[in-house]
């Protein structure tokens, strides 16, 4: 609707019908036959009826509202823009984690975010499925499951297609060094991850890309 609205606008104020746009006739139409109805009341000494009135009111209206669109479109460029949500779905295959629990996933449905720390993150839910019947998701894996890592953690993207059974997509392998949570005496050694990002449309990839690519250290292989 406000797309629309605003389209009316751009066509009444970039179309014309002599030398003025079609907005202006409007306005200036509707303000004439509005001062000509309080003239015949005042000429023709008639009563003013609940109809003359809305009538009346109407045009007024009309002027007010066309005058108001033509400068709010204006300022818009005419066109309506909406945020795009910072939220990007996509489809990972990895190792997640969440309370000090860690599990391998394929194909999730998930979000990716990067935060103003420059942290990306990828967010998903486990729900319960079953399979051929007798089999059911593990109680302890249904819920949501995270990827944490930043700029500095990845040593290399690459380009390709990933595969699921029969479920082709574009995405990137991700590798990068993790730490594991201390265990015992000695301190954790980094150890090389890797991330398998799917994508529904080549859009998505292209933006995850870019946002990882954003801090300029990394290595891609394409």
């Amino acid at each position: 609707m406000l797309a629309t609205l605003l389209k009316l606008a751009y066509q009444l104020r970039h179309h014309c019908l002599g030398e003025w746009p079609l907005d202006r006739w409007a306005v200036t139409l509707a303000l004439i036959v509005a001062a000509i109805i309080p003239l015949r009341w005042l000429v023709l000494d008639r009563p003013q009826t609940p109809l003359a009135w809305a009538i009346l009111v109407l045009l007024i209206g009309a002027a007010i509202g066309v005058s108001t669109l033509r400068h709010w479109a204006a300022r818009s460029g005419y066109v309506a823009f909406e945020l795009q949500s910072d939220k990007i779905a996509v489809y990972p295959t990895g190792q997640f984690e969440v309370e000090g629990k860690s599990a391998v996933f394929a194909d999730l449905l998930a979000y990716w975010r990067s935060f103003a720390s420059r942290e990306h993150t990828i967010m998903a839910i486990v729900r319960p499925s079953r399979f051929l019947l007798l089999g059911k998701t593990a109680a302890r894996d249904i819920g949501m499951w995270y990827v944490f890592f930043t700029p500095g953690m990845i040593t290399a993207i690459t380009l390709g297609t990933i595969a699921f059974g029969r479920t082709r997509r574009s995405g990137l392998r991700v590798t990068y060094r993790f730490t594991p949570p201390a265990s015992g005496r000695k301190p954790p050694q980094p150890i090389s991850q890797v991330l398998y990002i799917g994508f529904s449309d080549e859009i998505a990839r292209q933006a995850v890309w870019a946002d990882m690519l954003a801090d300029g250290r990394l290595t891609t292989d394409d």
